[in-house]
C-alpha cells in the first residue's frame, strides 16, 4: 500500500513539473534559450497548454486504419499465393517441356523405335508410326515451351 501511495504522489509531481513555466531568453549574442529559470536579461514567459484530449472521432479513425491493414494483408496473401502457384505452374511447363524435348532427340536419333506388347514382345514401328510418334512428340513441344 505504501508503494502505491508513493507511486501516486510521484506522478501528481511529475505532472505539476509539466505545467511549469518556460523562460526563453535572448544573450547578448542574440542567442535564443530555452529553460526553467530566468535569465539575465530580456526574457519572456511561456505556459505550455495541456495535451488535447482525444478527440471524438479517434476510435473510429483506429478502427479504419485496423479494417485498412487487415484489408492489405488479406490483399498480399492472395497475391503470394497466386505468385506460388504461377511459380509452381512455369517449373511444371519447364519439367514437361524438357521431357518433350528428351522424347523428341530420342525419336529422332534413335535407329528403331519400339512399342511393347501385353505378352512383353518389342513390335518395331513402321515408317507411317514413327513419323506419327514424331509429330505427337514436336505437338507436345509446342504445348509446353514457350
Amino acid at each position: 500500500m505504501k508503494k502505491i501511495t508513493v507511486f501516486f504522489v510521484a506522478c501528481m509531481l511529475a505532472s505539476m513539473n509539466a505545467a511549469a513555466e518556460i523562460y526563453k531568453c535572448t544573450d547578448a549574442e542574440g542567442k535564443v534559450h530555452y529553460g526553467d529559470k530566468t535569465c539575465e536579461g530580456e526574457s519572456t514567459i511561456f505556459t505550455p497548454r495541456a495535451s488535447p484530449g482525444a478527440d471524438e472521432y479517434a476510435g473510429e479513425r483506429r478502427e479504419k486504419t485496423r479494417r485498412l491493414l487487415r484489408a492489405y494483408q488479406e490483399e498480399h496473401a492472395e497475391e503470394k499465393q497466386k505468385a506460388a502457384e504461377l511459380k509452381a505452374e512455369k517449373e511444371q511447363r519447364t519439367k514437361k517441356c524438357s521431357h518433350a524435348r528428351n522424347r523428341y532427340r530420342q525419336m529422332t536419333e534413335a535407329g528403331r523405335i519400339y512399342r511393347i506388347d501385353k505378352d512383353g514382345n518389342h513390335i518395331d514401328y513402321t515408317e507411317e508410326e514413327r513419323a506419327a510418334a514424331i509429330a505427337r512428340e514436336r505437338a507436345t513441344i509446342e504445348k509446353w515451351c514457350d
